[in-house]
């Protein structure tokens, strides 16, 4: 009796956590993808123009010095949050909307949208962008699922498009989220995969070494010629 509990104990506790992955589990290195309805999945913008998309995720611990850094040398962004953490992060949001940054979801639960029934995919969509608009006054029309899957049992992209959104995906990185990686080992991953177009990943989250990364990065990068832009900017004009 005692071991079948603990073993239920375990069970209980892995399902939630099934979909908290790390994002560099998703593929990065793929080409834009288009349907009959326009562009489906973004990694990247033109590659012949200097405009490049820093985008953030999450905000399990709001990380009001990286956006302090950000407003101060007025930097645009791109932030995918988690449905379920909207209500606690209300005045974060808005003050992030105030800043004029691009405010989209990242799915309700952080749960892999492929993993998960049509159904209650369409929730994990429409739920967090319910609560967005609660506050913004906005319906982002972009979307990045969780850990960036798109494949597996109940494939997302489909009912991701049937619902309206452009899946947003990177190709690059600014890492932080496994416990080796280093200031100086992000800024090296980030230099090596430059390039006109990009699409930044990056999170929230002082522990991730962000905003001292991207604050050695960013006023660098801006001196080759880059220009920061919101991913609604970037993907204007996309032609396949």
């Amino acid at each position: 009796m005692g071991n079948r509990f603990h073993a239920l104990l375990f069970l209980l506790f892995l399902i939630p956590l099934s979909g908290f992955c790390s994002e560099n589990e998703g593929d990065y290195t793929g080409q834009n993808r288009w349907d009959d309805n326009g562009l489906s999945v973004i990694y990247h913008g033109r590659r012949d123009s200097k405009k490049i998309a820093l985008t953030i995720d999450d905000g399990w611990v709001p990380d009001y010095d990286l956006l302090d850094y950000l407003e101060e040398n007025h930097v645009p962004c791109t932030v995918f949050i988690p449905g379920k953490l909207i209500r606690f992060r209300a005045d974060w949001i808005r003050r992030m909307n105030g800043m004029g940054f691009e405010i989209c979801g990242h799915g309700y639960s952080h749960r892999l949208l492929p993993f998960l029934p049509e159904e209650e995919q369409r929730r994990e969509l429409n739920k967090t962008d319910e609560a967005l608009n609660a506050i913004t006054g906005k319906a982002p029309r972009l979307v990045r699922p969780s850990g960036g899957r798109l494949d597996g049992p109940f494939p997302s992209l489909p009912v991701v498009r049937s619902e309206g959104y452009t899946v947003v995906l990177w190709d690059n990185d600014a890492k932080g989220y496994n416990k080796r990686d280093t200031v100086e080992s992000q800024l090296a991953w980030l230099w090596e995969h430059l390039q006109p177009g990009n699409i930044i990943l990056s999170h929230f989250g002082s522990s991730l070494h962000t905003r001292e990364v991207l604050s050695e990065w960013i006023p660098q990068v801006r001196e080759m010629g880059y220009e920061f832009v919101l991913v609604s900017e970037l993907i204007e004009n996309m032609e396949k």
